[in-house]
């Protein structure tokens, strides 16, 4: 399957509010290329991470709103203006490929509209974003709910805390010491030409360069990794456990 296709369908589930995207992006990943399932994680987390923007710019650009059933292409659409904002996608790529989805939806009408928004948006974004940079729904990409919680905790760092929501976080893993140390896994890491480094804070920690397929690293299968954020990693040494004690995991 495309990866648009496929992005486009896990968030086709949310907007209608079925599912969450950790539910239903899995069940569109197993049917995408193992090389393809990179991207596709990245249009869907991405296009929902700047979705306010997104959908915003895509109302301007629209003459009238998409009916109910057609979430299917607003969520394609949604997708190729993630492509041409936040990605290196050759535009001619982004607006093609995303364009040609709308057979596979069954929805051939769509693709006149999808092509002449997108090539619209490739010409006239920058201005029409500026347009909407006085709301600050728009502005950080955050519901104005979120707003209002972080401006009450932190008054004058709220907007930097959005920003730094909306950064592309680094893949992170943690090395399971039963069965490799770090060092150990950071050489089977390179003989595998994955570049990577350990973390500052969290003697387990290595931080990849690229993130990449989990199942594709050395020993994920047998339980020598996993995925951790590095703050999360360091829980278990702050507690300072000692043997007989019992622990819940809340998360």
């Amino acid at each position: 399957m495309n990866p648009r296709l496929a992005a486009a369908k896990a968030l086709t589930a949310v907007l209608n509010g079925k599912a969450s995207l950790n539910s239903s992006l899995p069940l569109q990943l197993d049917k995408v290329e193992a090389r393809d399932r990179g991207l596709t994680q990245d249009l869907a987390f991405g296009t929902a991470r700047w979705y306010p923007r997104l959908s915003a710019l895509a109302n301007k650009l629209l003459q009238k709103p998409f009916k109910a059933a057609d979430a299917d292409v607003e969520a394609l659409l949604l997708v190729g203006l993630y492509q041409l904002l936040y990605t290196r996608v050759p535009a001619h790529a982004a607006i093609g490929e995303t364009v040609g989805c709308a057979d596979k939806l069954k929805k051939p009408w769509a693709k006149g509209l999808l092509n002449a928004v997108l090539r619209n948006a490739q010409r006239d974004s920058e201005a029409l974003l500026a347009e909407l940079e006085h709301d600050p729904v728009v502005r950080t990409a955050h519901p104005r709910w979120l707003q209002k919680s972080l401006k009450a905790f932190w008054p004058e760092q709220w907007e930097a805390i959005c920003a730094a929501n909306n950064a592309h976080p680094p893949m992170i893993l943690r090395v399971n010491r039963r069965h490799k140390t770090r060092d150990q896994y950071l050489q089977l890491l390179a003989e595998s030409e994955v570049q990577a480094q350990p973390c500052v804070y969290s003697r387990d920690g290595i931080v990849l360069a690229e993130a990449c397929d989990v199942r594709n690293l050395p020993g994920f299968a047998e339980g020598w990794i996993s995925v951790q954020d590095e703050a999360a990693q360091l829980a278990a040494d702050l507690l300072d456990l000692a043997p007989g004690q019992r622990v819940l995991d809340a998360c």
